[in-house]
């Protein structure tokens, strides 16, 4: 481990530390009796863990859901454990952790369908879902999909999280016109519910496919509307995703300046909000399209960047 790797570290989990005494202390009252005293701590954690997940730090993310875990398991409250045991799994999934994924999503799953909650259930077979588009199980997902779907209130945000997860399966088959006819019911929820984290997602999700089918005017349109979406709450990682791609977009029009431009911005956004693995990821890009276009001193030092963060 490099010494700036450890002092990322140590600085992550001294703040850890640090709101976990934070929160020991703020709920120390004794009138309050222990098995809420750890619901409480159990939601606090959960709303932290999330903050982190906003910004793609998804390791940072994990180890106040798991905190979060052991508070609602200390409380044997069932429905809290396979929320978060739901969490657990997504993000493990966006990490690579295959193996975890698949034992949280699937533990969190099965204690849903246990309870009878339907809102848990349409948010576990959404996540279990996603796990086997993953493993291109399309027909077992597709399976899954439909249950979060029947399972999940009209209009609610699950509901629309679950549609879009519906229209991922459906680009996947290549019903790319299916698939957004589906990602539009998404887009009505969530407008009406005022949801413009996943709005954005959504409008993201249809530039990808017209980006896909070299529509590049159209995929920069809705490129556009998802970043004022992320702009509109100051989704950070949203904003830097969405100039990341308006540069992929660019570079495939062979428009390497304003793809050059669009980097830049990202960049800039992912060292503000300590995202190292999507600096690498800008950074690859940088390298590439300052060398094609004969900025040999920029691309010197994005290179000495990217070294830095190895």
């Amino acid at each position: 481990m490099t010494k700036k790797l450890f002092l990322r570290n140590i600085s992550f989990f001294l703040t850890a530390i640090f709101f976990l005494f934070i929160i020991s202390c703020s709920s120390a009252p004794k009138k309050t009796s222990e098995v809420n005293t750890r619901k409480n701590r159990a939601a606090d954690f959960i709303d932290f863990g999330n903050r982190y997940f906003k910004d793609g730090l998804y390791n940072q993310a994990l180890v106040f859901f798991n905190m979060a875990l052991d508070e609602n398991i200390a409380a044997d409250f069932e429905p809290g454990i396979s929320k978060v045991k739901s969490s657990i799994g997504r993000t493990s999934l966006l990490i690579g952790d295959i193996s975890n994924a698949e034992k949280y999503i699937n533990e969190g799953y099965y204690l849903a369908k246990k309870l009878g909650d339907n809102e848990l259930i349409a948010i576990s077979a959404n996540n279990f879902a996603e796990l086997n588009i993953f493993k291109n199980l399309i027909s077992e997902a597709e399976k899954l999909i439909f249950e979060s779907i029947a399972h999940a209130k009209t209009k609610s945000t699950i509901q629309a999280e679950s549609f879009h997860t519906l229209a991922l399966i459906e680009r996947k088959k290549g019903e790319s016109e299916k698939a957004l006819s589906t990602i539009n019911k998404a887009i009505e929820i969530n407008k009406d519910n005022k949801n413009y984290s996943n709005l954005a997602a959504n409008y993201y999700f249809v530039a990808s496919i017209y980006s896909q089918d070299n529509n590049y005017d159209k995929a920069v349109e809705m490129l556009n509307m998802a970043l004022k979406e992320d702009r509109r709450i100051e989704n950070s990682f949203g904003i830097a995703k969405d100039y990341k791609a308006l540069g992929i977009v660019s570079l495939k029009n062979n428009k390497k300046e304003e793809a050059y431009s669009f980097f830049i911005k990202s960049l800039d956004i992912f060292k503000v909000i300590k995202n190292f693995e999507e600096q690498k990821g800008v950074l690859d890009l940088l390298i590439t399209t300052s060398t094609d276009l004969g900025k040999s001193s920029d691309s010197n030092n994005f290179k000495a960047q990217l070294r830095s963060l190895e």
